[in-house]
């Protein structure tokens, strides 16, 4: 019970962050010009092409830092509670089958801090990280203003939901909790609030995260820390800062063609694609789904 409570309260928090946050919009830093000091010093040949290498890494940081923080926040406040609750409600209406074992090998009406720990790390976290990742790539592409972050979740959730999850027609736990059409009603509601929340949250962070400095360096490196508890995921962030360093117009290149007038017109093209592509598959994972 206390994990429903918990669970519930958490998502109500994402709800709310969602209203109130609603017209917030992702904020891209610039890096500021060359120092003015570097001239002047004896190493002032190579000065600004130091400085030039650090200020790619700290673009590169601010990036992680809003990936890794955002991706976070939705794992705990949606992902996370909301599937939780969602399996809670399903098993709820499903009562014949409590005590069976799901694909997952969790067992129908009983939640356990196990079984919420496993969903969490191996079911909510890959969604939330992925669907960060990837809000943050198409940002720019997406409709101006409150419908941005609700057309992301439902475009994610058409492409991705019949192959991988949750509308995935073979998973036979559609037929141990039911109804189907409530299973589809539900994981619709959760991918519209997943992708209102990284909107909103992505964008009011956006605005209050500063790009590392001198004097600012000890609270912009705390988010970093965040990868060293996800070590895999950090890893694969080193590498990156790694080639970051390596080549400093790398990424200011890459955000400056993916935000351009004709990146955006390429971006929604995909995005359009994507979901059309899609729709099959997806429109016979309802229909099967949706009568179980």
């Amino acid at each position: 019970m206390l994990v429903v409570i918990v669970s519930g309260a958490l998502l109500a928090l994402a709800v709310v962050l969602c209203v109130v946050w609603s017209r917030e919009r992702l904020v891209e830093p610039a890096l500021p010009g060359p120092a003015s000091d570097a001239a002047g010093s004896a190493s002032a040949p190579t000065a600004p092409r130091l400085r030039r290498h650090l200020d790619g890494l700290r673009l590169y940081a601010w990036w992680v830092s809003m990936f890794l923080v955002a991706a976070t926040a939705s794992t705990l406040l949606v992902t996370g509670a909301g599937g939780r609750l969602a399996m809670r409600l399903l098993a709820l209406t499903s009562p014949e089958a409590t005590g069976r074992l799901t694909e997952a090998s969790a067992t129908v009406g009983e939640i356990t801090f196990e079984g919420t720990l496993g969903f969490l790390v191996f079911g909510a976290l890959p969604f939330a990280f992925a669907s960060t990742a990837l809000y943050l790539l198409v940002a720019p592409w997406l409709p101006p203003g409150r419908l941005a972050g609700p057309t992301f979740g439902l475009a994610v959730f058409v492409i991705v939901s019949p192959f991988i999850d949750p509308l995935r027609s073979d998973n036979v736990d559609f037929d141990i909790v039911g109804p189907g059409w409530l299973s589809v009603l539900v994981f619709a509601a959760l991918a519209v609030v997943q992708g209102a929340f990284l909107a909103a949250f992505a964008g009011r962070l956006s605005r209050s995260l500063p790009l590392m400095t001198r004097a600012n360096w000890a609270d912009t490196v705390l988010p970093l820390v965040l990868g060293v508890v996800l070590w895999p995921l950090g890893a694969i962030l080193a590498v990156g800062a790694l080639v970051t360093f390596s080549l400093p117009r790398l990424l200011p290149w890459f955000l400056g063609v993916r935000a351009s007038r004709a990146g955006v017109i390429v971006g929604r093209v995909l995005l359009v694609l994507g979901v059309v592509a899609a729709l099959p598959a997806f429109a016979a994972s309802v229909v099967s789904i949706w009568g179980r």
